[in-house]
């Protein structure tokens, strides 16, 4: 009597995940290790001099200090090299964003805002001034080493706050009235807005009425000051 001999089939195995690139995990041990060269700016010295002192003794960062915007520029224009700038929202010569603007067209690495108060709204509006990050004073000296590391390498971060239930950012904004109010900020004319955005310029123009009347506003310019008056946080 013939037999046949029945073999059964074994299961697939998963093929092993494939290495991770060298060169990867040679730049991340890098930035991992490596001492980062950070400016922080605020103009309340005692939280200044501590979040340094914190940054420097955990954090294995060369940090130096500033206490106004005008400083922070002058100490970022004798520097070849700098891994993060850190500005205060709320200190002298910031004028609510426009002080990240002009760090962020001085220096062509990462900039951020550290702030006590961050309000509904403002990582969109710091994300379209061109930071590359929104952090708030109440978290740890380790959560905040972290995320200036992760900063050095590339990466955003944005603390966000929930928008109340009406959609309103700051001062009353809506999301695209923000965007519109913070390109006006910047000299931009309802044409070059609406090609930015993609709008026509007749929205365009809906919008920017939109914005006058939420914040009883003359004209452009004193748009942009109020808006950045009510941006401005609380000390």
């Amino acid at each position: 009597m013939n037999m046949t001999s029945i073999s059964q089939a074994s299961s697939p195995v998963d093929p092993p995940p494939a290495p991770v690139p060298s060169s990867l995990n040679e730049s991340f041990g890098q930035i991992l290790g490596k001492t980062l060269r950070v400016i922080m700016a605020d103009d309340h010295v005692l939280v200044l001099e501590v979040i340094a002192n914190m940054l420097a003794s955990r954090g294995n960062m060369q940090v130096e200090t500033a206490t106004n915007l005008e400083d922070a520029l002058s100490l970022a224009a004798a520097h070849n090299r700098l891994d993060v700038i850190v500005l205060d929202y709320d200190m002298p010569g910031m004028n609510g964003l426009e002080g990240l603007q002009r760090m962020v067209a001085q220096h062509k690495g990462p900039v951020a805002i550290l702030t006590g108060n961050i309000l509904p709204g403002m990582a969109e509006a710091v994300r379209l001034a061109g930071g590359i990050g929104l952090m708030s004073k109440s978290s740890s000296a380790a959560e905040l080493a972290l995320i200036l590391r992760a900063m050095a390498f590339g990466t955003t971060h944005f603390h966000t706050v929930p928008t109340p239930t009406n959609q309103t950012e700051i001062a009353g904004l809506n999301k695209t009235e923000t965007r519109v109010i913070l390109m006006i900020s910047k000299g931009m004319q309802n044409k070059s807005i609406g090609a930015e955005l993609g709008l026509p310029e007749t929205t365009i123009k809906m919008h920017v009425r939109s914005i006058f009347k939420k914040l009883g506003a003359r004209n452009r310019t004193d748009a942009v000051r109020l808006w950045k008056l009510n941006a401005m946080p609380m000390p």
